[in-house]
């Protein structure tokens, strides 16, 4: 049976262990009628509360997409591809999960297909360590014929893009305020960080998907970052995550 299409699908991704952050973001969801959404991974790693993070997240019965820190967890050979500072996090990340959560974490999807369109963390169809920013210009035209669906959704970046594709030629900018999705065209939409974001905005970042409407909305969502800033101290992670959320 196919899952009725939502009027307003949420999509949130790299979490990263930001209880603040995501409990404001879901509030925001709920308060702009959002009936479903969709997490793209990274709920961990960087942040204070991993455990409590996804937690929330399954209570909300949100699906989930492997995410490269979740892939580091579940398979150490994974380590290596983390910086020093990153490989230090997620390793203290480790002792902040249970078990049962980190067998949860290693078995979910490199990708998911819902609503006629692809989630993934990194880059399509399926990648989980690579950034859609690393794609040269070249090769974005290629990179549409390796799904079939006419959008895509993703994160890892921790910044909002939008990659638009004619058929012909594929073209990379910044992700409006307000995107209509036109006919005819493929989307690549990059939704930006709830945890962490890096494009100079400290607000929590996901994008609303109206399919009916066919548009995308960028939400820019306000928390408190003292707590988190404070909680990251009190649990021994590396300073920079504290200071990079300013």
């Amino acid at each position: 049976m196919t899952s009725p299409l939502p009027r307003r699908l949420a999509v949130l991704s790299d979490p990263h262990g930001n209880l603040e952050a995501l409990t404001s973001v879901l509030a925001d969801m709920d308060g702009q009628g959002a009936d479903a959404a969709v997490c793209l991974g990274d709920a961990i790693g960087y942040g204070p509360e991993p455990e409590a993070v996804v937690e929330l997240l399954r209570a909300r019965r949100m699906p989930m997409i492997l995410g490269n820190h979740e892939h580091g967890i579940a398979d150490h050979a994974q380590l290596c591809r983390f910086n020093p500072q990153a490989r230090a996090a997620l390793e203290r990340t480790a002792c902040l999960l249970r078990p049962d959560t980190v067998a949860f974490l290693a078995n979910l999807p490199h990708f998911l297909t819902l609503f006629g369109a692809r989630f993934v963390h990194g880059c399509p169809p399926d990648r989980v360590n690579t950034y859609l920013f690393g794609i040269k210009d070249q090769a974005l035209a290629a990179l549409f014929g390796r799904f079939p669906e006419d959008l895509c959704f993703v994160g890892h970046t921790h910044e909002l893009a939008l990659v638009t594709f004619d058929g012909a030629t594929a073209r990379r900018g910044d992700l409006p305020e307000v995107t209509r999705l036109a006919p005819g065209l493929r989307h690549i939409v990059n939704v930006g960080a709830v945890g962490q974001p890096r494009d100079g905005d400290n607000r929590a970042k996901y994008v609303l998907w109206e399919p009916e409407a066919r548009t995308v909305t960028v939400r820019r969502v306000a928390y408190d970052i003292q707590k988190t800033v404070d909680r990251i101290k009190e649990v021994g992670l590396p300073q920079v995550y504290a200071d990079r959320l300013w």
